[in-house]
């Protein structure tokens, strides 16, 4: 797991803000999937983002060509305004943290699912609903297989793990044996 630098963060929030600001949100949402898209397909792309040794008119300019007339008014002017700043080396994690804020605006919230053998789209449907209900909000997860665990499973929601295992449970019991062989007083 990838972690994002706080300013992504902070970046993403104003880009929402302004988008909910200017009711341009559907508009905006569009375009930073549409910018992830690219990003995702284009290694020379990424790299060109992160590449400030080339003057900034140069790079003003390919930017326009890609971008100035697909995007959305507010979204271009983000871009600039990233561009300005020497941050579009972040433009990703800006838009995975915009599209988290999004998802969380809509009560939807995002998490991954570890088991010891691969689970029926019914369970993993299951524990999602379970969760959902525990937290109030829609749960979405992304399931796979983690052989490590030898039975159950560990949910990962957010800065929350919910480890379920047999391997986690085999650690906690390991670790209070430890914990009462010191020396008695």
């Amino acid at each position: 797991m990838k972690l994002r630098p706080r300013v992504a963060r902070r970046y993403a929030r104003a880009l929402h803000d302004q988008a909910i600001a200017g009711c341009a949100l559907s508009e905006v949402s569009r375009d930073v999937e549409q910018l992830r898209r690219s990003l995702a397909g284009s290694i020379d792309l990424v790299s060109f983002l992160n590449n400030y040794l080339l003057p900034r008119a140069a790079r003003m300019k390919v930017l326009r060509a890609l971008w100035a007339e697909t995007l959305h008014p507010l979204t271009w002017r983000f871009v600039r305004l990233l561009e300005s700043k020497r941050r579009l080396g972040i433009l990703d994690e800006i838009g995975a943290e915009f599209v988290e804020f999004e998802e969380a605006c809509q009560g939807l919230v995002r998490g991954s699912l570890a088991s010891a053998y691969a689970l029926s789209s019914r369970d993993v449907g299951e524990i999602a609903g379970q969760l959902g209900r525990h937290l109030g909000k829609q749960v979405i997860l992304q399931a796979g297989e983690e052989r490590g665990l030898l039975g159950g499973y560990r949910l990962r929601v957010g800065d929350w793990v919910y480890d379920l295992s047999l391997a986690g449970r085999l650690r906690m019991l390991r670790q209070t044996m430890m914990a009462g062989c010191g020396p008695r007083n």
